[in-house]
């Protein structure tokens, strides 16, 4: 069943429903230009009245096999598209349109009705009530189902899979802000066919994923949830953040995507069981998930504090040891190499604090100095307002030539973070939070994988 999802993730034709001439404002038109701005796949507008849209010609009724079929018409008209896309052969179909099961009695009986067309047909059918779907399928290739503005398209490792558009829309802006990059990304919605198991599984398989996020409101079918999970999570990061925790929350849940939301008890140990890193708090869940881009074999137990912002550099030492990890002594050596490079009054024993005084020619070759000690198995970097590109490069270097997980909590400095970024070095809004993201145990099956609550 994950091949399936290729379709989805991986078109080559697509048709999309929902375009209108007579009214560009229409989200079925934002829908059709991300499309036709995405990449290299063709690319059908479907339209009862033809016409050009969005300047591609449309046609009356799709009349070749496509990919992937995206639908943007009321629900009242969103069977008909999809019999249409599924006599065609459509492989999967994104209803974005809502007004479905999350709306009453009704609108189930639509969304059970569009269910059946697509399974009769063998089309994957994802949503109804959903944002859609964005995958990265090269460098300067992109889909992007969308309803989305301002997608960023910076190619990376992290999927999300998410039941909340809106939820969605978030993780997007962290991605942009954090100038990170992605794989995919796929709103579920309503969740009536494709569910989160679903796209767990293939994401598990995809050669361009390396970490998976998930915003998940219900789990319909746990137990094959917790088999998927154990898999992916055997060779692959997997941060959740579970809504409806609170009675509250399960309501608000229901109404939203029309699904009962479940036990939040029994769903965090599914999560447990299935090697799933759970987070309650949204900065938390996001700090983590981009954290993955550090992720070690081992957990960093071992953390060197690099900074030229003494204070700052203090509480990063507090943060470390915070969370049980441990701020070594650097050797002797190491800090007489150290010393020969900064300045007299320079601490170098660990936080290693090379101050503003520090020359940006010796940066290079104490931060290196840092990264090879063989006590120190990770490294957080702390810059408050020296925009020394130098040391950007020092820190990124050095983190690629030792393959040392690396940390950075910045402010201020615009080309220091170019290095960084470039560098694949994550940058984080906190000092705590840059430390948490480094030194939690990152093993591929943690024994008790950490939740906060």
């Amino acid at each position: 069943m994950t091949d399936s999802l290729t379709p989805l993730f991986e078109p080559e034709t697509i048709a999309v429903y929902g375009a209108s001439s007579r009214d560009p404002a229409r989200l079925g038109n934002q829908l059709l230009r991300n499309v036709l701005a995405g990449g290299r796949a063709s690319v059908t507008p479907v339209n009862p009245a033809g016409g050009v849209l969005e300047g591609a010609t449309a046609v009356t009724s799709l009349d070749r096999p496509v990919d992937l079929a995206l639908i943007s018409v009321p629900a009242a008209r969103a069977v008909d598209a999809l019999r249409d896309a599924t006599a065609a052969g459509a492989g999967a179909a994104v209803v974005l349109s809502s007004g479905f099961g999350e709306a009453g009695p009704e609108g189930r009986a639509v969304q059970d009705e569009m269910v059946a067309v697509a399974r009769a047909a063998g089309t994957r059918l994802v949503g109804p009530n959903c944002m859609g779907v964005l995958s990265c399928r090269g460098d300067d290739d992109w889909l992007d189902g969308s309803y989305f503005w301002d997608v960023p398209h910076t190619p990376g490792g992290i999927s999300f899979l998410t039941q909340s558009g809106a939820f969605g829309g978030i993780f997007l802006s962290e991605v942009r802000q954090r100038r990170a990059g992605m794989a995919r990304f796929l709103s579920l919605g309503n969740a009536a066919d494709v569910s989160v198991t679903d796209a767990l599984a293939w994401l598990g398989q995809d050669e361009r994923t390396t970490a998976i996020g998930m915003f998940v409101e219900s789990v319909a079918d746990g137990h094959r949830f917790i088999d998927v999970a154990r898999e992916v999570t055997a060779h692959k990061p997997v941060v959740a953040i579970k809504a409806g925790r609170s009675r509250s929350g399960a309501r608000a849940a229901a109404s939203h995507t029309g699904s009962i939301a479940g036990a939040y008890g029994a769903v965090r140990a599914a999560f447990l069981r299935a090697g799933i890193t759970a987070q309650t708090d949204t900065g938390a869940f996001f700090d983590r998930l981009f954290g993955t881009a550090v992720a070690a074999a081992t957990p960093v137990r071992r953390v060197a504090v690099v900074t030229v912002s003494g204070g700052p550099g203090v509480l990063a030492a507090d943060a470390v040891e915070a969370h049980g990890a441990e701020l070594p002594e650097l050797d002797p050596a190491t800090q007489a190499t150290i010393r020969a490079l900064v300045p007299d009054f320079a601490p170098t024993g660990n936080p290693v604090d090379l101050t503003p005084q520090c020359d940006p020619a010796n940066m290079e070759r104490a931060v290196r100095a840092v990264y090879d000690a063989a006590e120190i198995d990770g490294v957080v970097l702390i810059d408050c307002g020296l925009d020394v590109p130098a040391l950007g490069e020092a820190v990124a270097r050095a983190h690629a030539a030792t393959g040392k997980p690396t940390t950075a909590y910045v402010l201020d400095v615009p080309q220091v973070s170019e290095h960084l970024i470039a560098g694949g070095v994550p940058l984080f809004p906190a000092v705590e939070r840059a430390v948490a993201a480094l030194v939690v145990p990152r093993a591929s099956r943690p024994v008790r994988p950490e939740v906060t609550a």
